[in-house]
């Protein structure tokens, strides 16, 4: 499914902007570097955000680098520690806070869930 698609947004700077969060998940870029890739402002671009996605661009991409670690909790045995890396956290701590803020749960206890599930549909 393309990248306009899944966003249900037409606006090509916002469209831009997303690809970039999206390929950019390990080093995260900052609003102003997003926006100066996509030739706006950084006013601009929060607009933008606020507008389509009721949010701040910085809480857009935290979510995608969230999406991104559940995605990889769940389908890998990778630590904890490398997943939190690989999605552009720079502390477990910091990593294991949002991601608890976000799904309601640490990311060991997803992962032990997950694993469960995975039992349970391969007996079923």
């Amino acid at each position: 499914m393309t990248l306009r698609a899944r966003l249900s947004v037409a606006h090509p700077k916002l469209i831009d902007v997303v690809d970039l969060m999206e390929r950019n998940v390990e080093e995260p870029l900052s609003c102003a570097e997003l926006a100066a890739q996509v030739a706006v402002s950084t006013r601009q671009l929060e607009r933008l955000f606020s507008k389509y996605f009721n949010q701040s661009p910085t809480r857009f991409y935290l979510d995608i680098r969230l999406q991104r670690a559940r995605a990889l909790i769940r389908q890998t045995s990778i630590s904890m520690v490398s997943v939190g890396l690989a999605c552009g956290f720079t502390s477990a701590s910091h990593f294991s806070k949002c991601y608890s803020e976000r799904f309601n749960q640490t990311p060991t206890r997803e992962r032990t869930i997950s694993r469960f599930d995975s039992i349970d549909s391969r007996i079923a």
